[in-house]
């Protein structure tokens, strides 16, 4: 790869930096061909030269590229949500593009069993509002309810849950599973529908989502290890609202109650982001001149989504 230019947050430089950020690929157009994030950018641009070698598409991508244009951040956060919403904006073409879904989908298990069974159905709905809603009863984001309908399949199988209760399997009898030796028998009797229910809401916790538990918007700071460059990143509801410099490029009005879209790879970048005890979280308080409140330890009441 030789491409004639190298431009660091605008500015024409000699050679890329080995710094985290987001990179971007330029053939002749204005559009990007490659969009990507590292935490050491000249060394991951070393390894598309390598991967050149081996790989048509790569040798294709790096044969194409003229110019190289990179976005400095102060870590990994900045440089996942920075990422992203430049890939689903752009759509690079040799992306693996992620697309947003229209409305995204979950499961949720009622509190109460399907009529007359005594056992817990789980449903696929669709956030039409694009908000998590409250309550600790749904679990998994997908981008289509074939995907949702197959996790729980995967699901049933892999611990022995019955298709037939969980609604998945039409038919009356022993379900085709248990025939198979799949499930446990609660289709048959063999196991009561207490004991089924306890052990489909185990199997489905490490997919439980996480609510939104404060009633403001967050900000996460970020810094560079020397703190020679600072992110801080507004988030409400689950939703990126943008990265800032600094305190005073905070907008001066509070965020919308409701978003107007949720995205599914920004909402995973951001809880994993919350899960990280070096992160340090702020209240947000746009009233008059933008105001970063530390939030006070989980022990002095504050709720951790990581515990959700």
């Amino acid at each position: 790869m030789h491409p004639s230019e190298y431009f660091v947050n605008g500015q024409l430089v000699d050679q890329p930096p080995n710094s985290p950020g987001v990179y971007r690929l330029y053939g002749d157009g204005p559009t990007p061909l490659y969009i990507g994030k590292s935490l050491h950018i000249a060394r991951r641009l070393r390894e598309h030269a390598r991967e050149a070698e081996s790989s048509a598409r790569h040798q294709r991508l790096m044969r194409s590229t003229r110019r190289i244009d990179c976005t400095l951040t102060a870590g990994d956060i900045g440089a996942q949500l920075l990422e992203n919403l430049e890939i689903k904006r752009d759509m690079p073409l040799f992306n693996r593009r992620q697309r947003r879904a229209r409305h995204p989908v979950t499961v949720h298990v009622p509190r109460l069993p399907a009529a007359g069974s005594g056992f817990l159905r789980p449903e696929v709905t669709a956030l039409a509002d694009d908000s998590l809603p409250p309550g600790a009863s749904h679990y998994g984001l997908f981008r289509q309810r074939r995907a949702a309908e197959d996790y729980l399949i995967a699901l049933a199988r892999r611990c022995g849950l019955c298709q037939r209760v969980l609604g998945l399997d039409r038919g009356r009898g022993p379900c085709f599973a248990y025939q198979l030796g799949q499930c446990l028998g609660a289709c048959v009797g063999r196991e009561t529908a207490t004991r089924h229910n306890q052990r489909l809401l185990a199997a489905l916790a490490p997919a439980q989502l996480a609510a939104w538990p404060w009633q403001h918007a967050i900000l996460l700071r970020e810094d560079t290890p020397g703190k020679s460059h600072t992110d801080w990143h507004l988030v409400h509801q689950w939703h990126h609202l943008g990265t800032f410099p600094s305190l005073r490029h905070l907008p001066r009005r509070a965020p919308a109650a409701s978003p107007p879209a949720l995205d599914l790879d920004a909402y995973r970048i951001l809880l994993r982001a919350f899960r990280q005890p070096e992160v340090q979280r702020y209240a947000y308080r746009p009233d008059g001149r933008p105001r970063a409140v530390p939030l006070p330890d989980a022990s002095h009441g504050t709720v951790d989504p990581a515990g959700l």
